[in-house]
């Protein structure tokens, strides 16, 4: 069932998808955190490790998700500040997701605005970065962060820069394991997990999340849209 409180990717973007992401077969890899980028010998590590798993994460993102953008260096094993222990890295992925303006959407107080980008996005995002039976093996890898940016559909003073929306969910790696093997529920990975908003630089601090059914991720298609020859998207 898809949340009512969502709508769905922008139709300008479903056309762009339809003329123009065929010319590219296969991403760029600027999505991914260069390894000169990191400040430690651990991340360094990690991301070696596992360059092919980080490749394979973006990929699938950018042919089974076509709807939502990875930046520039989106993907790494980034060290989360305010967690311990002082050098813990969490596979971090960050995506910009496009939809249609939704009156509904945009009249919910911000915690429910974050309770529906969470129950759309956030598990089906950490099934594709937990793929790899050898990362999530990795006793040096200490969790997953999900941030997902959107844009603020409320309207600003004219001339106003657009404000992104933004959550950032922090699951140490036991914690997804336990919900992937089923001794927990996703009520229970929500509990656990550090959630963090912002409304565009400001920080709103933790917010708690209700979760919706939304199995939008699994069943939309954008009109149009074919995947390369060869790429499946379980």
């Amino acid at each position: 069932m898809r949340s009512e409180r969502l709508a769905g990717p922008a139709g300008a973007l479903a056309l762009l998808l339809a003329v123009g992401r065929g010319a590219l077969a296969t991403p760029l890899d600027d999505k991914i955190l260069p390894l000169d980028q990191y400040t430690t010998e651990k991340g360094r590590v990690l991301a070696t490790k596992h360059a092919e798993d980080l490749r394979a994460l973006n990929a699938g993102i950018y042919h089974c998700l076509p709807w939502v953008e990875v930046d520039k260096h989106s993907i790494s094993f980034q060290r989360p500040r305010h967690l311990p222990p002082a050098d813990a890295r969490y596979l971090s992925l960050r995506i910009f997701i496009e939809q249609d303006p939704s009156p509904t959407f945009a009249s919910l107080p911000m915690q429910d605005r974050a309770s529906a980008m969470y129950s759309r996005y956030v598990t089906p995002l950490l099934r594709r970065m937990t793929r790899s039976k050898a990362l999530t093996a990795d006793a040096a890898l200490d969790g997953f962060t999900i941030i997902l940016d959107w844009l603020k559909q409320s309207p600003g003073a004219a001339g106003e820069r657009p404000v992104h929306e933004t959550i950032a969910v922090f699951i140490e790696r036991n914690t997804a394991l336990d919900y992937l093997s089923g001794k927990s529920t996703a009520r229970d990975l929500a509990n656990r997990a550090k959630i963090l908003a912002w409304d565009g630089e400001k920080p709103l601090g933790p917010v708690r999340v209700t979760l919706y059914r939304d199995d939008f991720v699994a069943t939309f298609k954008v009109k149009n849209y074919q995947l390369e020859p060869g790429v499946t998207c379980p």
